[in-house]
């Protein structure tokens, strides 16, 4: 009986954060939308008083039009404009057809095609966001890993050499900014030493003339997949590398801050006096309780970094979310900016979601809490 209660509780409140977060989904889709829709309207409304200008300006230099008709062409003239850019109508209707573009992503064409080789801008954002996942995603999951190894052995002997080095290993990476490491990264390993590619841009016209080597039948099945991962790894290293290095120091530091803190608790205490073997009290006790936070940090690092680092993507030239967002603020296109902060938005909520009902397998006491959210 206690058990369904429970289990009625948690699953209420799941719903509830559902809810609460397509909400707030909505309102951040409203307010894009809201802001698409002004600066629409005052872009066109001043594109349509230039042509009206000229139209005006052409008349005038016919003497055979009365002054009165003139107008009255001017009038018609300047309706039809603004009927054509749709200028005419209800401004919440405006809106509300906006979100549910954006919703869908049935959001038009760019002025022209700065990735995946078409003016889509859904396709464009798709493509984006498949290679920041190939880059970010792997760079935290090798910094996690990592800084999930460094993090306990240098919890398990504090204030030893080895937290002292990870301890000044942290600081120093995390103060140093990734585009700046990028830069040296490609100074040292591009320009002078031609290890790897200056821009990692070119990797799919790679990838496409590999592909049709393939399909032509002039390399076999494992020489395709051989040079496939190879050419991966040739334009994907420097950045990687990159992401790694400054990422790794800090998450060892968060793992060996949260590991000593839980170390100090009763339970692990208990344990040690119960004769419990120290790599179980460690690994089966105590990573069991710092898991929370821990996991907590790799998927909110994994969602941020879905929106692609700006900077670091443009420094590199690798075709993701960041280098996209950059190129449409450049190049003035509202509505792949939309699609671009849209997704970003979408996928940190989904984490959201997904980490609330992670907790209550991770951390016992959510499960008697009366269905707290963590966020």
């Amino acid at each position: 009986m206690y058990g369904w209660i429970i289990m009625a509780s948690l699953s209420r409140t799941i719903t509830l954060q559902i809810i609460s977060n397509i909400a707030a989904l909505i309102i951040i889709v409203a307010i894009i939308s809201a802001l698409l829709v002004f600066y629409s309207q005052t872009t066109l409304q001043g594109i349509v008083v230039e042509m009206v200008q000229d139209f005006a300006r052409q008349l005038a230099k016919n003497p055979t039009i009365p002054p009165d008709q003139r107008q009255q062409l001017v009038n018609m003239y300047q309706q039809s404009l603004m009927v054509r850019f749709g200028l005419v109508g209800n401004p919440l209707t405006k809106v509300y057809h906006m979100m549910i573009n954006i919703f869908t992503l049935n959001l038009g064409n760019s002025r022209q095609s700065y990735m995946a080789g078409t003016t889509s801008i859904s396709s464009q954002v798709i493509f984006a966001l498949k290679n920041t996942v190939i880059l970010f995603l792997t760079a935290t999951l090798i910094s996690t890993l990592l800084g999930l190894g460094l993090g306990m052995y240098a919890a398990r002997r504090p204030h030893g050499i080895i937290d002292s080095l990870v301890s000044f290993f942290a600081i120093l990476s995390s103060s140093l900014p990734m585009w700046w490491v990028g830069m040296l990264m490609l100074l040292a390993f591009a320009f002078n030493l031609h290890w790897f590619p200056t821009q990692s841009l070119p990797v799919y016209f790679a990838i496409q003339q590999l592909h049709a080597q393939y399909a032509s039948g002039a390399i076999g099945y494992f020489t395709y997949v051989f040079d496939y991962i190879q050419t991966w790894l040739y334009y994907m290293t420097l950045p990687l590398i990159t992401v790694v290095l400054v990422s790794i120091g800090g998450w060892a530091y968060i793992v060996r801050n949260v590991v000593i803190g839980k170390m100090a608790e009763d339970f692990v205490m208990t344990a040690r006096a119960k004769g419990v073997p120290e790599r179980r009290v460690l690994f089966g006790h105590v990573l069991r309780a710092a898991s929370p936070p821990i996991v907590t940090t790799a998927v909110l690092n994994i969602i941020v970094s879905l929106g692609g680092a700006i900077i670091t993507e443009t420094v590199f030239g690798w075709p993701g979310m960041g280098l996209l967002f950059w190129i449409a603020i450049e190049n003035s296109e509202p509505m792949l900016i939309a699609g671009n902060v849209y997704i970003t938005v979408l996928l940190f909520i989904i984490a959201v979601i997904i980490l609330n009902i992670l907790y209550v397998f991770l951390d016992p006491r959510v499960k008697t809490s009366g269905g707290q959210q963590i966020f």
